[in-house]
């Protein structure tokens, strides 16, 4: 039995031009595309202009269910013009898919594909287009996806967003933070916190020490309790230790004492830092250390 070969065809041999002979293909033979994607596409709409804009969308389609769909074909190696076009025609037809069909997709933009898939409510596939003959056959094109929307990528985004949004807060309240809480044990807060209206051997980053306008001091267990603060006159280097001594303007006064909380594991174990208005205002030393308020203001 004779078994043909399978030959490769360059894709301009069968369609010369992109938008008047591979669209009008493609629009015409939409179900080989729906195939590949597993997603029926019904309602083709060829060179479809975009609202209120000089730009033409290849395909527009839709869904069973009614979901709008672009589409826009490349015969050649993806760029990023076309990836402009695709985030462009989406958001402003207000579609939920895209399907961005090329000869070949460059690594950067399956990168891009896939991060979209992730970061966005939308379901953009990159698909790759190639054509094959046996013998004398007509050529057949073939469709294989490259990226495409998946459960287990939406929940990735998901979770990356909640990183995103919570590093974003974690900056912002390093941004508001004026006020450096120290450990203390009780002879050392006696004698220096109290009585020498300082405290030294303290490692700060030096890029914080502009910001810094206050020091509160948390004494230890059995007190485990925020209860003094004073203002700052000088942050100056703590002998030639790489640490540093806070000075303050005048001695340190007691406030309504500020406990540390149900965590004990969130025992200031080092210098720490907190937003004034927020600690004097916190019911715990836990309240006081949280970054959820900064949520919003990072939004």
């Amino acid at each position: 039995m004779d078994v043909g070969r399978l030959k490769k065809v360059e894709l301009r041999e069968i369609w010369k031009n992109e938008a008047t002979d591979f669209t009008s293909w493609l629009y015409d033979n939409l179900d080989a595309l729906s195939d590949a994607i597993d997603c029926i596409l019904v309602e083709p709409e060829q060179e479809r202009k975009v609202d209120g804009s000089r730009y033409s969308i290849d395909i527009l389609a839709e869904t069973e269910s009614g979901e709008g769909v672009i589409i826009e074909n490349q015969l050649e190696q993806s760029d990023h013009k076309h990836l402009g076009q695709i985030i462009t025609y989406l958001t402003n037809m207000d579609c939920k898919i895209a399907i961005w069909v090329c000869k070949e997709p460059r690594q950067e933009h399956i990168n891009a594909i896939n991060w979209l898939n992730e970061i966005s409510d939308k379901y953009f596939y990159l698909v790759k287009l190639e054509a094959y003959k046996i013998g004398d056959s007509e050529p057949a094109p073939f469709f294989s996806v490259i990226c495409q929307p998946t459960e287990e990528m939406k929940t990735l985004g998901e979770n990356k967003k909640v990183i995103i949004e919570n590093r974003l807060a974690r900056h912002n309240r390093r941004e508001q933070c004026d006020t450096l809480i120290v450990p203390a044990q009780e002879e050392g807060f006696k004698e220096v916190f109290l009585g020498e209206d300082r405290w030294y051997a303290i490692r700060i980053s030096e890029k914080r020490i502009p910001q810094i306008k206050y020091i509160a001091a948390y004494q230890v267990s059995p007190i485990s309790s925020i209860t003094h603060i004073a203002e700052v006159k000088e942050i100056i280097p703590f002998e030639d230790s790489g640490k540093w001594q806070v000075i303050f303007k005048k001695p340190a006064k007691e406030i309504k004492h500020i406990p540390l909380g149900e965590n004990t594991a969130k025992s200031p174990q080092g210098p720490v830092y907190a937003e004034y208005e927020k600690l004097i205002n916190s019911k715990t030393v836990e309240d006081a250390l949280a970054y959820d308020d900064y949520k919003k203001k990072a939004a």
